[in-house]
């Protein structure tokens, strides 16, 4: 069923309501009913009491009733179902409503929803308790009750939502199809996820990295203490999280305070906080706040502004000429990301004075400023001083640091989805006879060593820690080092990352790790290639591994297969896909390599479109363009092979080395039935049939997935691009609403 489906749900033509009326549910269900931008909006307690029915019903009746009753909606023409009332009682019940829905050609959410929401447009096809108001963040949960708290909390705050949705037991409709229509829609600026299980991780990643590289997306997830056989541990949905650029809160009130935060919009460019107050104690309890966070593994630090200190102590008689003061001049320090301003009641001053000089200079402030007022009324005066500013106001100063370190965090994990991680060392491939022979005999030593991996020897001083790999029943291949989870496939930036969060390494002195972290980065590496590669693994142990001044040293190791005939859950994260690697032989003997780009061909990316014409490159990006900036050249290496995907012809040698001659990119809609393509070939390597070869590579790759359409725009004057699309059987149509453009089309 396609995402595009879901604007019945989101932006229906119509609304109706079936149900018993003196079921207290459609009851609820019918009081938000309102004319909701002027369409059908209607009730009934039979669907055979309308002759045809309107894109959108809400159900609600027993869960025996339900399989028949979408059977009978999709026949009379409704496109999506929300399912309100009570849980599907098992696994089973919820496939067989999947099936009903799909054979009806409808779009279900629920059951257990409480429904849908689109404030601004006057939506409310639900039984929410209260209308949700409008605003910028979209709310996605599993539970009612949950939704309801934050929806309560946002009325009592001023804030509002773009749109709401309730899944409940997510028969149909899950978060990841939510998120990929979300992260389409202008005026959603940011995601909230309330999360109690996922059914797809794959597919739930593909969609949150998607949706986190373009508006901040946060996550809460319940019943993490949850523990057993075939539970997923909650260091896994957190590696999950990180490796997809979203924000994790883990309670509600922090919750809260990060939705303030991004309500805000307050960017932050580095963990550097400086701090300003009108007293020494509060200012040391922000202080304090901050070292609390540190000192639990987190991430911020106090800024070290030239000539001040830090918290700066203004004394309880400062006015706003003093806060405005000391504003700017920490804003022009380099070495401040953020400024903090914390005031406390004193007879002395009022907060509305103070809040009115800061106001007054905040325009010509570049550098992120957050606040907290201690007292209650004085915090309502400056909240709706600096409101306009978008400055958030915070109860106290630890929120405040608080607030700070999500978006700090933040940052940080949207880093990991765009930076250039070093390429990996020309290492030789595992030795796949011997791989084979130490599986079939579960020989763990023999196996790490096809991979290049000694065990054993005398032990070196070092921080001890254990390293796995490890099968989880929902996000498949996991690696371990210590009790920090990450996903394959790693390359060495990540996997340093990695071993940097585990306490004891992190807490080691300089000396004793600096560059043996990285020899452990590349070792944690080899294990990623290893459990990837060898599916029969079950669970791979490394212990005991130390790290310290003379490398690294793994001790020993264990290893279990799985039992014959069972199949392993494929990785959350589909790895590099090595099998559309192909040699490319030219007539002069000159040979290359048609291969999937990597993160670490940002370079040579950037080293190819430097070598193109000016008006190559308004042919291929329909502008001028001076540079290929590193936000671009990162988007363009940076692929989730799940729904996207790029080839080059390269020179042979490592990712990072090897010159890149050629590209082509195909961009697959989250449904997987269409795809666009864009292709950038060398001017110097023109003639050589590089863009032929990388067209008919692209069109294999998306009919091996089971793309239905790929299409692409080209200028009218790309006379040359033109003729090779005409050549591989594109049809070609033009545009009236853009004449300079042609839309070329073509099944794969």
């Amino acid at each position: 069923m396609s995402v595009r489906e879901l604007q019945a749900l989101f932006r229906p033509g119509g609304l109706v309501v079936a149900g018993a009326p003196d079921d207290p549910l459609v009851r609820a269900v019918r009081r938000n009913l309102a004319p909701a931008d002027g369409r059908l909006v209607v009730a009934v307690e039979r669907l055979d009491e309308l002759t045809a029915l309107p894109e959108l019903c809400v159900l609600v009746a027993a869960p025996d009733r339900l399989p028949g009753l979408l059977a009978e909606a999709g026949r009379r023409g409704a496109r999506a179902v929300i399912l309100a009332g009570g849980h599907a009682p098992d696994a089973a019940a919820c496939a067989a409503l999947r099936t009903a829905a799909r054979g009806a050609g409808v779009r279900v959410v629920g059951p257990a929803s409480s429904g849908i929401a689109v404030p601004a447009r006057r939506l409310i096809a639900g039984a929410f308790h209260r209308p949700p108001p409008a605003g910028s963040v979209a709310l996605v949960a599993q539970s009612a009750t949950l939704a309801g708290a934050v929806v309560d909390w946002a009325i009592r705050r001023d804030a509002g939502f773009s749109h709401v949705a309730v899944l409940g037991d997510q028969a149909d409709v899950g978060f990841a199809d939510v998120i990929d229509y979300l992260a389409g829609q202008a005026e959603c600026r940011s995601i909230l996820l309330a999360i109690d299980r996922l059914t797809d991780a794959r597919r739930f990643l593909s969609a949150a990295r998607a949706a986190a590289r373009l508006k901040p997306v946060i996550v809460l997830r319940t019943g993490r203490h949850e523990d057993g056989d075939g539970v997923t541990p909650d260091a896994v949905f957190d590696a999950a999280f990180r490796r997809s650029g979203l924000l994790r809160v883990r309670t509600l009130e922090t919750l809260f305070d990060a939705l303030g935060t991004l309500a805000s919009g307050v960017p932050i460019r580095g963990d550097r906080l400086a701090i300003v107050a009108n007293g020494r104690g509060i200012g040391r309890l922000a202080a304090d706040a901050l070292g609390d966070q540190v000192y639990a593994g987190g991430i911020g630090r106090l800024a070290q502004p030239a000539g001040l200190s830090n918290p700066l102590d203004l004394d309880e008689g400062a006015d706003g000429a003093a806060y405005a003061g000391a504003l700017t001049r920490l804003a022009g320090d380099p070495g401040v990301d953020a400024v903090l301003l914390l005031h406390a009641p004193t007879a002395l001053t009022g907060a509305g004075d103070v809040a009115r000089g800061i106001a007054a200079v905040l325009p010509e402030v570049r550098t992120p400023v957050l606040t907290s007022w201690l007292g209650e009324r004085d915090g309502e005066r400056a909240a709706s001083d600096l409101a306009h500013h978008h400055v958030p106001v915070y109860e106290t100063p630890d929120r405040a640091v608080r607030a700070f370190l999500h978006r700090v965090r933040q940052r940080r994990n949207l880093d990991l989805l765009t930076e250039t991680p070093p390429s990996v060392p020309d290492a030789p491939p595992a030795d796949d006879a011997a791989a084979r022979a130490a599986l079939a005999a579960q020989d763990a030593v023999r196996l790490l060593g096809a991979y290049g991996v000694t065990v054993g020897g005398p032990p070196p001083p070092g921080v001890e820690l254990t390293l796995r790999a490890a099968v989880d029943p929902l996000f498949g291949p996991v690696l371990w080092a210590g009790t920090v989870a990450v996903l394959p496939p790693l390359n060495p930036a990540l996997a340093r990352e990695t071993l940097l969060r585990v306490p004891a390494l992190r807490a080691a002195a300089e000396e004793e790790r600096g560059a043996a972290v990285d020899a452990a980065a590349l070792l944690l590496v080899r294990l990623s290639q290893l459990v990837l590669e060898r599916e029969s693994v079950a669970d791979l142990v490394l212990a005991p591994v130390r790290i310290g001044p003379c490398g690294v040293w793994v001790g020993g190791a264990s290893l279990r297969r799985l039992p014959p005939g069972a199949v392993r859950m494929p990785p959350a994260i589909r790895p590099y896909p090595r099998e559309l690697e192909a040699p490319l032989a030219l007539a002069d003997g000159r040979r290359f390599l048609v291969r999937p780009l990597v993160p670490e061909d940002e370079p040579a990316l950037r080293g190819l479109f430097a070598r193109l014409t000016a008006d190559e490159i308004r042919l291929r990006f329909f502008a001028p363009k001076a540079e290929l900036s590193h936000a671009t050249a990162a988007r363009m290496t940076q692929l989730d092979y799940d729904r996207e995907m790029g080839l080059a012809v390269a020179e042979p040698g490592p990712p990072g080395a090897a010159a890149l001659h050629g590209v082509v990119h195909l961009s697959v809609d989250a449904d997987g039935e269409r795809g666009e393509f864009a292709i950038m070939v060398a001017h110097d390597a023109g003639g050589l049939g590089f863009g032929p070869v990388l067209m008919r590579r692209i069109l294999d790759h998306a009919r091996a997935r089971g793309v239905k359409e790929v299409f692409g725009e080209v200028l009218m004057e790309n006379r040359a691009m033109l003729r090779l699309c005409q050549a591989l059987g594109f049809a070609r149509r033009c545009l009236p609403e853009d004449p300079g453009v042609v839309h070329v089309t073509r099944a794969p």
